[in-house]
C-alpha cells in the first residue's frame, strides 16, 4: 500500500480543490491511503476534512503542537506503528498541491524501476489564482519562492536539494531507520527558517541515499494572488536566507557574503537612481536573502548552547555506544549541544552515518592512549603533552562526558579534560573487578580525577564497584547518581502482529517455542552457554529453535557448533538488526547468560516487548531482574540447574503469559523513555 502524508494549517482556502482532486486518482497497486495531520487549524478545515471522510480512504489526526515538520512527524510515527514493507513508498504533499490523476501511479513505476534509490521527487507546476507580472517572474526564483520545479528537468538522478516537498516520496525504511523531520525548520507561525524537506533531503544524501526524479509524476501548486505579490516574494527572501543558514555547517556570517551585501547594496541605490524597477527588486531580493541569514547567524550566536562532549575508549558497536548516542539525542532536546566523539571501530562509519541523518552530530576522535594501555605509555604520555589539548580544545567542550566500559578505559580523555580544565562527567556502564592500579596509573588517574563532578551509573551494582575503586580519588561533593538504561516503550511494543510477521521472516513456525539472545558474540556475552543449554533442550522439545541477534569474534566459531551438532535449521544467526523491535516479539523467553553485565538494555528491551527475560544472576542484570515478576535469574556456574530452570518455564504456558504481563508493566513504570530524560536532566542541572 502507497500512503499520502499532509499537514495543514488553516487551509480552508484550498483543500476542497486539492481533495476534490484526490477523488479522482488512479489507485496504484496494493491500493493507497491518504494521512492528513491538522496542525492546529482555526478555520473550517476540520469541517472540510470530516465531509471527505467517506470519499478517499482519509485517515486524520490533530497536533496541537505548531509546525509542519512537528506535525508530520506525528503522522510518520501513526503510520509506522502499523507494519508495512521497508520498500514502500510514503509520499509528501501539501494542502495546496493539487495531483495528476496518474500521479500515485507514476512514483510507484518510478520507485519500482529503481529500486536503488530512496527518495523521488515529481513535477510541480503552477496553479496561478493572478498570473504573476512577466518581469516578476523573470527575476523571482521560481523554485525557491514558490516551490515550483524547473521545466524540462529529465527523467533520472537528481540533486536531492532540488526535490520540493509538495511532491517527494520517501521509502519507508528510512523512517523505520530513524530519520524524522527537523522540527525546528519549516513553516510554523509567521516567522521560521525555510527549507525543512531540504534539510531532511540532504541528511538523507549524506547517509547515502540516491534521489530520482519522476517528470511524469505532476502536482500543480496552487499559487494565491497575495503570494505574487512583490512583498510577500522579499519576506520568502528573507526566510530563504534564514533557511540558508541553517544548512550551513559554519556559525558565522563568511567573508564574501559581507562583501556581497556591499555591492548589492550600491547596486540597489544604483537601479534606484535610475528608476530601474527590475533591477531595485534584484538587488532587494538579494539583500533581504542575506538580512535573514545575518539575522538567524545572529540569534545563533546570542541563543549559543552549553557544549557537552561525549566520548569514551571504544572497540566495538555496544549498548554503551548505543546509550552515548540516545543520550546526545536527549542533551539536544534539553537546550544543550552534543556531539558524540569516537574512536573507530568495526561498522562506525555505517553506524556514524545512520546518527548524522537523524540530527546527531559525531566525529572521530582518537587521542593517545597512556593509561589504559602499558606498550609504548611513554611515547603516547608524551603525544598527549604535545597534541592532547590541541585536540580536544577544537570541540570548544563546556563538559567533557567520558563513559567508562571497564575499569579505566576512558580515563586518558579524563586526564585531558583536567588539563584543559574543563569538567567533566562519568557515565559507569559495568561492574568492573576490584583490580588494583598500577605504581604508573595511580598518579595519572588521581590528575584525571581531578576535572570530575559528577558519576552516574547504569546500576546500583555499576555504582558500587566503580566507587569501590576510585572512592578516594574524586572530590568530595562530587554528584552521584544512577540512571538506568531506557526503553522506548512506544517503539518496543506488546503486539500479536510483529509476533506472526517476525516468525515469518525468520522462517519459524507460528506454534514454536523461541529462545531469543539479542547480544554481541563475544566472550562476554557467552553465547557457546547459550547454544549448549539449547542443545541439551532440543531432545525434551523437539519444536525449539534458538535466535541469536548480533555479530561479534565468536560467531564463526558458533557457526560451526551448529553445523557439527546437526541443528542448523533449529539455530538462526540474524546478524545486527537496526530495527531489532520487530524481531524480539517473536521470542518466548529473552536469554543473556552474561559473565558480567553494566546493565543489559537488551533485557528491558525484550520486558518493553511482553518477552519474558531470563539472566545469569550476575552484577547488572541482578539490579533488573532480582525483584521482577517478569523475568528470572540463572545461576551462573551451575549449567544444569539453569538449563532445569528454563526448561520449567517453557513447559509452563500460562506462567510465561503473566511474566509477559508483568515484564511489560514493569519496563514502562522503571525504563521508559521520559523517566530517563528526566534523570539526565536532573543530573546535568548546574553541572555545566
Amino acid at each position: 500500500m502507497l500512503t499520502v502524508l499532509m499537514a495543514t494549517y488553516n487551509g480552508a482556502a484550498t483543500l476542497p480543490d486539492v481533495l476534490r482532486a484526490y477523488t479522482a486518482l488512479a489507485a496504484p497497486m496494493g491500493g493507497w491511503r491518504l494521512v492528513i495531520a491538522d496542525n492546529g487549524s482555526g478555520d473550517d478545515t476540520g469541517a472540510i476534512l470530516a465531509a471527505f471522510r467517506g470519499r478517499l480512504p482519509l485517515t486524520t489526526l490533530y497536533v496541537a503542537r505548531r509546525g509542519k515538520n512537528a506535525a508530520l512527524n506525528a503522522a510518520l510515527e501513526l503510520v509506522l506503528r502499523e507494519g508495512g514493507d521497508g520498500q514502500e513508498l510514503l509520499v509528501f504533499t501539501d494542502d495546496d498541491a493539487i495531483p495528476r490523476p496518474g500521479w500515485l501511479r507514476r512514483l510507484q513505476q518510478c520507485a519500482a524501476r529503481q529500486p536503488g534509490h530512496a527518495l523521488f521527487g515529481g513535477a510541480i507546476v503552477p496553479a496561478w489564482r493572478v498570473p504573476p507580472a512577466p518581469w516578476l517572474l523573470q527575476h523571482t526564483p521560481a523554485g525557491l519562492t514558490w516551490g515550483l520545479t524547473e521545466a524540462g528537468l529529465p527523467d533520472g538522478p537528481i540533486y536531492p536539494g532540488l526535490v520540493w516537498g509538495a511532491n517527494m516520496a520517501v521509502r519507508r525504511r528510512i523512517f523505520a531507520e530513524g530519520l524524522r523531520f527537523d522540527d525546528s525548520i519549516g513553516p510554523n507561525g509567521a516567522s521560521y527558517a525555510m527549507g525543512g524537506e531540504v534539510n531532511f533531503n540532504l541528511r538523507l544524501a549524506q547517509a547515502g541515499h540516491l534521489a530520482w526524479f519522476c517528470p511524469k509524476a505532476c502536482v500543480a501548486h496552487i499559487i494565491r494572488a497575495h503570494q505574487v505579490a512583490e512583498p510577500w516574494v522579499l519576506r520568502r527572501a528573507w526566510l530563504h536566507g534564514r533557511g540558508r543558514f541553517r544548512q550551513q555547517t559554519s556559525a558565522s556570517v563568511p567573508r564574501w557574503m559581507l562583501g556581497r551585501f556591499m555591492r548589492d547594496s550600491l547596486g540597489w541605490l544604483a537601479a534606484w537612481l535610475r528608476r530601474d524597477r527590475e533591477q531595485v527588486f534584484v538587488r532587494r531580493w538579494e539583500l533581504a536573502n542575506i538580512a535573514g541569514y545575518c539575522q538567524e547567524a545572529w540569534q545563533g550566536r546570542e541563543r549559543r548552547r552549553a557544549r557537552i562532549l561525549i566520548t569514551s575508549y571504544s572497540g566495538e558497536l555496544g549498548g554503551m555506544e548505543l546509550r552515548m548516542a540516545q543520550e546526545a539525542s536527549m542533551l539536544d532536546g534539553a537546550g544543550y549541544h552534543s556531539l558524540l566523539a569516537l574512536r573507530r571501530f568495526a561498522g562506525f562509519e555505517r553506524w556514524a552515518q545512520l546518527l548524522r541523518a537523524r540530527q546527531v552530530r559525531i566525529s572521530v576522535y582518537q587521542p593517545p592512549l597512556f593509561i589504559e594501555h602499558w606498550p609504548w605509555r611513554r611515547f603516547n604520555l608524551l603525544r598527549a603533552w604535545l597534541t592532547g589539548a590541541w585536540r580536544l580544545r577544537r570541540y570548544r567542550a563546556d563538559l567533557v562526558h567520558v563513559a567508562f566500559c571497564w575499569t579505566a578505559y576512558g580515563a586518558s580523555i579524563l586526564w585531558q579534560a583536567s588539563r584543559c580544565r574543563l569538567p567533566a562527567v562519568i557515565s559507569v556502564h559495568n561492574a568492573f573487578p576490584l583490580e588494583p592500579f598500577s605504581a604508573w596509573q595511580k598518579p595519572l588517574l588521581a590528575k584525571a580525577m581531578r576535572c570530575v563532578k559528577g558519576v552516574y551509573a547504569v546500576s546500583p551494582s555499576a555504582l558500587e564497584h566503580f566507587m569501590d575503586l576510585y572512592r578516594d580519588m574524586l572530590a568530595p561533593g562530587t554528584r552521584l547518581a544512577v540512571i538506568p538504561n531506557g526503553v522506548d516503550t512506544e517503539l518496543f511494543i506488546v503486539s500479536p502482529a510483529r509476533r506472526r510477521q517476525a516468525r515469518e521472516q525468520l522462517g519459524l513456525p507460528q506454534d514454536a517455542l523461541v529462545l531469543g539472545s539479542v547480544a554481541r558474540l563475544s566472550p562476554q556475552k557467552r553465547p557457546a552457554a547459550l547454544l549448549a543449554m539449547f542443545l541439551r533442550l532440543l531432545p525434551r522439545f523437539p519444536q525449539l529453535y534458538l535466535v541469536l541477534a548480533g555479530t561479534g569474534p565468536l560467531e564463526a566459531a558458533l557457526r560451526l557448533q551448529v553445523q557439527a551438532a546437526g541443528v542448523d535449521g533449529k539455530v538462526i544467526f540474524t546478524g545486527y538488526q537496526a530495527r531489532i523491535e520487530l524481531l524480539m516479539p517473536a521470542f518466548d523467553l529473552h536469554l543473556l547468560l552474561s559473565r558480567n553485565e553494566g546493565f543489559g538494555i537488551a533485557t528491558v528491551e525484550a520486558m518493553a516487548c511482553g518477552v519474558p527475560a531470563v539472566g545469569t544472576d550476575v552484577p547488572g542484570t541482578r539490579d533488573i531482574l532480582h525483584d521482577c515478576a517478569g523475568g528470572l535469574l540463572l545461576p551462573l556456574d551451575d549449567e544444569l540447574a539453569a538449563c532445569e530452570a528454563v526448561a520449567d518455564l517453557l513447559q509452563d504456558g500460562p506462567r510465561r503469559a503473566l511474566m509477559a504481563l508483568a515484564a511489560r508493566q514493569e519496563a514502562e513504570q522503571r525504563y521508559s523513555m521520559p523517566r530517563l530524560e528526566r534523570q539526565l536532566r536532573q543530573f546535568y542541572a548546574g553541572l555545566v
